[in-house]
């Protein structure tokens, strides 16, 4: 067994041993993974419901699918799916159900599997964000039907590339048996190991500044990629995800100290709302996630503080041939799109960088202030 065959096999090997699944499809990425996911529970046509607020590669996926999509609600609160808004949907009729954890937040998948074992509805976990995160203990992406993880940059922990389509019973993992033989041969690595360099270098604070300048980055935007044939993960994701797995632990540890100090300061400000974790969760803090409810707040690119996602998927004019007739976005995922803020919490982020960001919500709670009292 080459060198190759190695990485893959250890990498499946540990991501059953820790999400508790029958068998890991490694794909080229997340969006690859969740497009396998939905042909083979959704098939051709039929219909799936997604959060409303959520990541656009979600768009992509159904497209690549060819499913017709309902929305749900998510609620500010929590960042977790409004369990009345998923009841709604699946009586309009869905086929399947997306869970998106955002941000490292739990969503409240078992509260959804329950609703939809009522009416024999698979779920689908999307952990791409899950980044460390916990529900009554169990790690995001072991609580689904199938799960859905994403090794891209930026999700915590990364090969540079990749994704991952975990699966529960032994039916689903025959399949997943079948599906790795037929993927085609993933890229040979060399642009994952320049990803993930380029993170590594651009995560630190003191160089925020130069991807600000770069237009082709596109940072706070949300970058439409149009479908492709999903494709086996590269051998060099795979090697870079042995090391990226097994610390794991130390990274989301180190985020939710950064998290702790950033939260004790944010509490104070009287207009900034933080989402809390739903009971019996806990977040991985990918990002600090807080909401602007004075609406005054700008953007700071270059101490990381960002926009979350500027639409909702409602929005994504690609989707409309696929979302179903009256499908809307509701008022907490409107919400979240005009509010929303998310900010580092990474290993690179040190104490005179977060004591920047304090200053820039103090600051921008003092002007917002100033509005009110002039108006």
């Amino acid at each position: 067994m080459g060198f190759h065959s190695r990485a893959r096999d250890a990498v499946r090997s540990a991501l059953r041993s820790r999400y508790g699944a029958a068998d890991a499809l490694l794909t080229d990425c997340g969006t690859s993974a969740l497009t396998l996911a939905l042909r083979e529970l959704v098939n051709s046509g039929g219909t799936v419901a997604y959060p409303a607020y959520a990541c656009i590669d979600l768009t992509t996926a159904a497209l690549g699918a060819g499913v017709n999509v309902r929305l749900y609600d998510v609620d500010p609160t929590t960042l977790s799916p409004d369990l009345d808004s998923v009841r709604a949907a699946i009586r309009r009729g869905v086929d399947a159900i997306v869970v998106a954890h955002l941000y490292g937040y739990p969503a409240d998948i078992i509260g959804v599997r329950e609703l939809a074992a009522e009416h024999g509805i698979p779920v689908i976990e999307d952990a791409a964000q899950g980044a460390g995160g916990t529900l009554l203990g169990q790690l995001l992406g072991s609580l689904g039907d199938v799960a859905i993880l994403s090794f891209a940059r930026g999700k915590g922990t990364t090969g540079g590339s990749g994704g991952a389509l975990l699966v529960k019973t032994p039916a689903l993992a025959e399949w997943t048996s079948r599906e790795r033989a037929l993927l085609p041969a993933g890229p040979r690595g060399g642009m994952e190991v320049v990803s993930l360099a380029a993170q590594r270098f651009l995560s630190n604070p003191n160089l925020y500044p130069l991807p600000t300048a770069i237009p082709g980055l596109k940072l706070g935007e949300m970058v439409y990629h149009p479908p492709r044939q999903p494709r086996a993960m590269s051998a060099v994701s795979a090697a870079i995800l042995r090391w990226t797995l097994a610390i794991e632990p130390r990274e989301v540890s180190s985020r939710r100290a950064r998290a702790k100090d950033l939260l004790s300061r944010v509490r104070a400000i009287s207009d900034m709302v933080v989402p809390r974790p739903i009971p019996g969760g806990e977040s991985g803090f990918l990002r600090l996630a807080v909401i602007d409810n004075a609406g005054t707040r700008l953007p700071r690119t270059d101490l990381g503080a960002l926009r979350g996602y500027p639409m909702t998927l409602d929005q994504h004019r690609q989707l409309w041939p696929f979302l179903l007739s009256g499908e809307r976005a509701g008022k907490g995922s409107q919400l979240l799109r005009d509010a929303l803020f998310t900010i580092p919490t990474h290993s690179y982020v040190g104490a005179s960088d977060l004591a920047l960001l304090a200053d820039w919500l103090e600051t921008s709670e003092r002007e917002s202030q100033l509005i009110l009292s002039a108006s």
